[in-house]
């Protein structure tokens, strides 16, 4: 009987040469990066909503654009409720006068402004007025002072949209003062003064 059985060793390296038959790698994980990951991830949830109708080198510059808006928006929020985050902070001596403690509505403004004036401390003094200002929008049914809220709280609350402007560079300047690596001078506080003159004369005072 002859044996039938012929083991061709060049059409079998041809084989092996033809990717076709290249099986293993099929059973391989691709090795792709995160972003590619997610790219292909995004791709396939908006062909899922779109109905297949976008390409992948079109999702892909639609999912930068997402992330980039989404980011901003986070930044954006987080600068409105925590300005503070987004200044130069330094280490300073312990004030005698801590007003962010304080109830505004039972500090007697003038003995301490002027106390503070009398001493050189600017920077106590621009607190005091800051606060001071606030008071007199609290008073006068401008803006609600709580405790708790944060200073740029009190621009978007404040119902005169003429004396937005005015009331965010005030707070602009106290947080840079309070915050900021910035030096409290006689000058500045004399800003802070006509601030809020404007606010008083816009607002009925």
């Amino acid at each position: 009987m002859i044996d039938s059985i012929f083991y061709d060793t060049g059409k079998i390296a041809r084989y092996q040469a033809n990717k076709s038959y290249d099986y293993a790698s099929q059973l391989e994980m691709p090795d792709y990066s995160w972003f590619e990951l997610v790219s292909r991830w995004f791709n396939r949830l908006i062909n899922s909503i779109f109905s297949g109708s976008f390409e992948e080198n079109v999702t892909t510059p639609v999912m930068i654009t997402v992330f980039v808006v989404a980011l901003a928006a986070v930044l954006i929020y987080l600068y409105r409720s925590r300005p503070e985050l987004f200044l130069h902070t330094r280490k300073t001596e312990s004030l005698p006068y801590m007003v962010e403690e304080e109830n505004i509505h039972r500090i007697d403004f003038g003995k301490e402004i002027a106390a503070a004036l009398g001493s050189g401390d600017y920077r106590l003094a621009i607190r005091l007025k800051y606060l001071q200002t606030l008071r007199f929008l609290s008073d006068n049914k401008l803006i609600d002072w709580q405790i708790h809220k944060t200073p740029t709280e009190y621009v978007f609350e404040l119902g005169n949209r003429e004396l937005r402007p005015v009331l965010r560079l005030l707070t602009n300047r106290f947080l840079e003062v309070r915050y900021g690596n910035y030096v409290a001078t006689a000058g500045l506080y004399d800003e802070i003064c006509d601030y809020q003159a404007q606010l008083r004369k816009g607002g009925g005072a």
